[in-house]
């Protein structure tokens, strides 16, 4: 089977018709502006929790990072731009001021990994990975949305989940904590992690996306993220463009 990753396994679950043509057919997709933005984001916090420095860059180190980091793609107006570079200089401002005083270096960041989940191959990048006050692991990945999950849905997050078995069979430790962490608000939102019962569940989940896609079956299904960037080969939108 091939190694999947946690964007591949939530594509598939939200709808496995759009897996296929972005992940098996590779059809090209509209560059976003918040992918964009997310992106240069993340690289600036990999930046400044680099592994092994033991102090924290400079402000202006890090914006100038920034600066050298930002890409343009996907920006149609000057003027979007211009604000969302802003924005991000203003977060990044923010991020420092929090966290450049009880600066800590990571054990890891934008780890690169690929485990074997027991019948599926999980790869990926982890964000962040700290050693905790218990010597366990603290696995932190970083969002750019507007809105934040509650403490009660970080509990159920299927990424966090994915990303605790990567981190244990890693490094042969326990995860100790599990965090979103939303850069547009610089606030955590932290969840415990996960027992034996959710680990299997979450594996067995995993297996069958990895097997469903070797069977061949990618059915079209509605969900809140349609439509995707290629309505023209769904069903359900081909339907309404002839009613229109």
């Amino acid at each position: 089977m091939r190694a999947l990753s946690y964007s591949q396994i939530s594509t598939y679950l939200s709808c496995p018709l759009s897996y296929r043509l972005q992940y098996l057919e590779r059809l090209p997709r509209r560059p976003k502006p918040y992918l964009t933005f997310g992106s240069t984001l993340h690289r600036c916090v990999a930046y400044y929790y680099r592994e092994r420095r033991r102090r924290p860059p400079q402000l202006a180190d890090l914006l100038r990072f920034y600066e050298k980091s930002w890409v343009s793609a996907g920006y149609r107006s000057e003027d979007r731009e211009a604000q969302d570079k802003a924005l991000g200089q203003a977060i990044l401002t923010r991020f420092w001021e929090l966290h450049s005083a009880d600066y800590r270096p990571s054990l890891a960041t934008e780890r690169w990994f690929q485990v074997d989940l027991g019948g599926v191959h999980f790869k990926g990048f982890i964000d962040r990975v700290d050693i905790s006050e218990r010597g366990g692991l603290v696995v932190v990945d970083y969002k750019t949305s507007k809105s934040a999950i509650t403490e009660a849905e970080a509990e159920d997050d299927l990424q966090l989940t994915l990303y605790q078995l990567a981190c244990q069979q890693i490094w042969l430790l326990p995860v100790d904590k599990l965090t979103i962490y939303y850069l547009r608000s610089n606030t955590p939102v932290d969840s415990t992690p996960r027992g034996p019962s959710r680990i299997e569940e979450t594996r067995q989940t995993a297996l069958g996306v990895a097997r469903a896609i070797s069977r061949g079956e990618f059915p079209p299904r509605l969900n809140q993220f349609c439509p995707c960037d290629y309505p023209e080969h769904c069903p359900y939108f081909a339907e309404r463009r002839r009613a229109s």
